[in-house]
C-alpha cells in the first residue's frame, strides 16, 4: 500500500516537470516568434523609408489586404505602388514605435504608431497613424496578411 503512495507521488512530480517544461517551451517559442515579427516590422519600416518596392514585395503576403486611413480596401500591389519613388514624391522618414506584438500560435497581431514624413510636389508633411498589422506564419515564415491604419489628428 505504501508503494502506491510513493508511485503516485513520483507520477505527480514527473508530470509537473513535463508540464513546466512544455510551458517553458511554449513561452520561449512565443518570445522567438515575437522577435521574428519585430524584425520584420523593422524591415518593413526600412523598405518604406528607402522606397524599396522589391523588399516590400517580399515582406507582404500575396493575399495582403489593407484598410487605409481613408477607409479604402487596398491590395498588395496598391500598397507597394504607394511608396514608389517619383520626382514628385519622396519619403523622408518612416518610424514605428509603441509596438506591441502578441502571438497566438500561427498568428501574430502587432499594434503600434507610425510617423511618416514625406515631400510631395515640394510640400513637406508629417502624418501620424495608429496601426494594427496581422501576421500569419506560413512555410516561408511570418508574413503580414492584413493591416488597418487610423490617422492620429495633429
Amino acid at each position: 500500500m505504501k508503494w502506491i503512495f510513493v508511485l503516485a507521488g513520483v507520477l505527480i512530480a514527473s508530470s509537473s516537470v513535463v508540464l513546466a517544461q512544455a510551458a517553458g517551451t511554449k513561452e520561449s517559442s512565443g518570445a522567438i516568434a515575437q522577435q521574428a515579427v519585430r524584425r520584420i516590422e523593422g524591415r518593413y519600416a526600412e523598405a518604406v523609408k528607402q522606397q524599396d518596392t522589391l523588399a516590400l514585395g517580399k515582406i507582404l503576403a500575396d493575399d495582403f489586404v489593407a484598410i487605409s486611413s481613408r477607409g479604402e480596401v487596398r491590395n498588395k500591389a496598391q500598397e507597394i505602388d504607394d511608396i514608389k519613388a517619383s520626382p514628385d514624391f519622396a519619403v523622408e522618414a518612416f518610424d514605428l514605435d509603441d509596438l506591441s506584438v502578441r502571438v497566438f500560435k500561427e498568428t501574430a497581431v502587432v499594434t503600434g504608431r507610425s510617423t511618416l514624413k514625406v515631400t510631395y510636389k515640394g510640400q513637406r508633411s508629417t502624418s501620424l497613424f495608429r496601426y494594427t498589422r496581422v501576421y500569419l506564419k506560413r512555410r516561408s515564415g511570418w508574413q503580414p496578411i492584413a493591416q488597418q491604419l487610423t490617422r492620429i489628428p495633429q
